[in-house]
């Protein structure tokens, strides 16, 4: 009888042992054809329902208990790939995806999990295959990062050819910008024609409109992370391509076997050739631009990993009356990644970014050089701890250092009649520190919570003014000043930025999604221009301005349709802002050595529902969405005499309340897909005259209201064919064929309206039909 005690309670024993018993599945994802590793892969376990996701590295890892299951690997622009494992121990399993390619048997092309909008957290974010958007008609042919988001619901611009873009009505400066994750301060080619990020060397893109992960600060609106790729390690891989604008080469490959890659990239532009289809402000121009990518990857074995990586973009614009406008973008990037344990991997990183930009003039008497920079450099550390499928927990810290020069102006000639200016340099630290869990309660709830503590400090040599009590701000009403020296501490801000979004299932086809964020920003883009230029100039929080700061509140309705081919979604926001940066009427900005007295403090909000329909699967793959925003802004001061529109909220220069985008694609077969554009949005906020008056005899005209007025709406229309020469999967030898036409029915629309002698006037960037011919190669 004891024997059969003793048997069972060992039976009973063993079971339960067996059910909690666990092991590690941990491994990294590459892409077949490059062997880069891919991030955002969604690593999926059939049996349990659940699963992770590959990080920058490509890693992931999951606890789960013993037995037999099935794995599923989808990637963003790669065919899924599933593994069947029998988990006894810990266990690495490697995969590479092989790219996804339009075939003539018609391939289904699948991006990601089928239902990845339902189950998944996220939010607000937008992922682009870098691989077909050479398909996209885009003017000039010049297949473009930023101008192939902006058909995403809820982002814009102030116009076409106008540098940035705006997200979720917040301003161009409000967007974290990240190369490999060094900041970019210009994202633009020639004056904001084109962007400044060569695709071909670019690995993925992921854009946060909601609520980022909490390891990401310092901008109110986005942040738009790239990363580039890194060399083969198995060959030497050449591609490019040939366009009406400019010509690209990059090429990468192993050097000390296959744990030393390489990858280098460049891009060169030759615009002139179609300067002359621009308006007449720019005719009789000439410009250039280039701008190279490289990148050394060392891997001695599979749980690290040391990655070094530059970027360089020079631009140079000269208008036909001698003045010419240089600017430049530099980063430099070394990573280190770890997988400490299975559950445990961590990433150290050392960043430096800079942005300068120089004028320069001829003109006799007159000549002069005027300069401006900023310099970030910065230092990151961070841990992922995952120690089941439920739980992914992420903490780390972080120090940037900053250094400004707002603008110095020289004299360029002996004889030049200019005065040396030069305006106080800025310097300024920044410490921060943040965790995040995502958490999988169960089948139904997903809940991200993430803390963020950031504190700022203002450094001397600093200069503060002070003015005299009761009156506005002037030069003339300045009556002492405070000197600190280098390293002092001028001012301190800071605070606590939570990050939240919780996931409600409503079955398996449908789910609720919530978020919270509240972030600062402690930089600042100094510009009165309605499109970012090249004389735009930035600033540091001091004591006279705060850092912005704004909480934004977000829901959402996600719901899949007919097996999940048909996925749609709404998602409203609310934004709230305070302490922005506007600017007193006539206000002067370049070199002002008081520039606080140009500026005044305002509040912003802005709101808005998103609509969105993709149709994912088939031949005919496309996309509707419709974006209601609104974007205000008040400004609030004791004095009447500056406020603007008598402290009413009025539009910003980027408000346009309605937009609608549709996009398409169809694969007409043997290797040829047909694509088009049609974009839609309302005219952005001008301010005209509204009536003259006389001065001692000289005609004068009154302006209304700043931003009361708009411009007509825009629309336009875009075609193109591609020709992919790819046979199967594997092949490694072929081009790409795209003819675009930009702008179809030659719709003349207005980037501006202004008045000359009383007479208004438009001025429109593209006024016809742009036709484009590329050739992009892969050896």
């Amino acid at each position: 009888m004891k024997t059969k005690l003793l048997i069972t309670i060992v039976l009973v024993l063993g079971l339960i042992g067996s059910t909690w018993a666990r092991a590690v599945l941990s491994g990294t994802v590459r892409d077949a054809a490059t062997k880069a590793p891919l991030s955002g892969v969604t690593v999926y376990v059939l049996e349990l329902q659940k699963g992770a996701t590959t990080d920058e590295n490509g890693q992931y890892s999951l606890t789960l208990p013993l037995g037999s299951y099935t794995i599923r690997f989808t990637g963003v622009g790669h065919y899924k790939v599933t593994r069947a494992v029998r988990l006894m121990d810990d266990m690495t399993l490697d995969v590479e995806l092989p790219p996804a390619i339009t075939e003539l048997d018609e391939l289904e092309v699948k991006g990601r999990k089928d239902d990845a909008n339902v189950q998944s957290s996220d939010m607000g974010i937008v992922r682009l295959n870098v691989a077909t958007l050479r398909k996209i008609p885009v003017v000039f042919g010049e297949t473009d990062i930023v101008r192939s988001l902006m058909l995403q619901p809820g982002i814009s611009n102030v116009g076409e050819g106008a540098g940035g873009f705006n997200v979720r009505g917040g301003r161009v400066d409000q967007n974290l910008v990240l190369l490999d994750g060094a900041p970019l301060f210009n994202t633009s080619h020639l004056l904001g024609f084109f962007s400044n990020i060569n695709p071909d060397v670019i690995q993925d893109v992921t854009l946060y409109k909601g609520t980022p992960p909490a390891r990401y600060g310092g901008r109110l609106s986005s942040a738009l992370v790239m990363n580039t790729r890194s060399g083969s390690p198995d060959r030497w891989n050449i591609r490019g391509g040939v366009g009406t604008i400019s010509s690209r080469l990059v090429v990468d490959g192993p050097l000390l076997g296959n744990k030393l890659t390489l990858m280098a990239g460049g891009r060169l532009a030759y615009p002139n050739l179609i300067i002359g289809l621009f308006p007449d402000l720019f005719r009789g121009s000439r410009a250039s631009f280039h701008d190279l990518n490289g990148k050394l990857t060392y891997q001695p074995n599979d749980r690290h990993r040391v990655s070094l990586s530059a970027y360089q973009s020079a631009d140079r614009f000269k208008f036909p009356a001698d003045t010419t406008y240089g600017w430049k973008s530099g980063t430099a990037t070394l990573r280190w990644n770890a997988l400490l344990s299975p559950t445990l991997s961590t990433e150290v990183s050392l960043l430096q970014s800079t942005y300068q930009f120089d004028v320069d003039s001829p003109k006799p008497f007159y000549e002069f050089s005027l300069h401006s920079h900023i310099r970030q450099r910065e230092a990151n550390a961070g841990f992922t701890f995952t120690p089941n499928a439920s739980h992914r927990i992420e903490a780390g810290a972080g120090y940037i250092h900053y250094q400004i020069q707002p603008g110095q102006l020289r004299p360029a000639a002996a004889e030049s009649s200019i005065r040396p200016l030069s305006i106080e340099t800025e310097l300024g630290q920044e410490l921060s520190a943040y965790i995040q869990e995502e958490w999988t309660l169960n089948r139904a709830l997903t809940l991200t919570a993430g803390l963020r503590y950031v504190s700022f400090h203002t450094l001397g040599p600093y200069t503060r003014y002070l003015y005299e009590a009761g009156v506005p701000s002037s030069p003339e009403t300045l009556t002492d000043s405070i000197s600190y020296g280098r390293g002092e501490r001028v001012q301190q801000y800071g605070g606590w930025e939570p990050r939240l979004a919780l996931r409600i299932g409503l079955g398996p086809q449908q789910s609720v999604k919530l978020s919270y964020n509240r972030s600062r920003q402690f930089l600042h883009l100094i510009s009165n221009t309605t499109a970012i230029s090249p004389v735009d100039f930035w600033k540091l929080s001091d004591p006279f301005v705060p850092p912005q700061v704004a909480d934004q509140y977000a829901i959402g309705l996600f719901r899949n349709w007919k097996d999940n081919s048909i996925e749609t979604s709404v998602e409203a926001y609310y934004k709230d802002i305070t302490n922005l940066v506007e600017y007193r009427n006539g206000a002067e900005l370049l070199l002002n050595p008081y520039l606080e007295t140009a500026l005044l403090r305002a509040m912003g909000k802005a709101y808005g529902v998103e609509l969105a329909v993709n149709k994912t699967k088939g031949r005919l793959t496309s996309t509707f969405n419709y974006t209601y925003s609104r974007s205000l802004l008040a400004t609030r001061t004791e004095f009447a005499i500056e406020a603007i529109n008598r402290g009413e909220w009025y539009p910003t220069l980027f408000d346009r309340p309605h937009m609608a985008n549709l996009t398409g694609s169809y694969q007409l077969g043997k290797g040829w897909t047909y694509s088009a554009n049609f974009t839609y949005t309302t005219g952005r906020p001008n301010t005209y005259p509204d009536g003259q008056y006389i001065v001692n005899g000289i005609p004068m005209i009154n302006y209304s209201q700043r931003n009361r007025d708009r411009l007509p709406d825009y629309h336009r229309l875009d075609m193109s064919f591609s020709y992919d020469s790819r046979r199967t999967r594997q092949q490694t030898r072929y081009s790409i064929w795209a003819f675009s036409v930009y702008n179809f029915y030659a719709r003349r629309n207005p980037y501006s309206i202004y008045f000359q002698n009383f007479r208004s006037y438009q001025l429109s960037v593209f006024g016809s039909i742009i036709p484009s011919v590329t050739w992009n190669f892969h050896y």
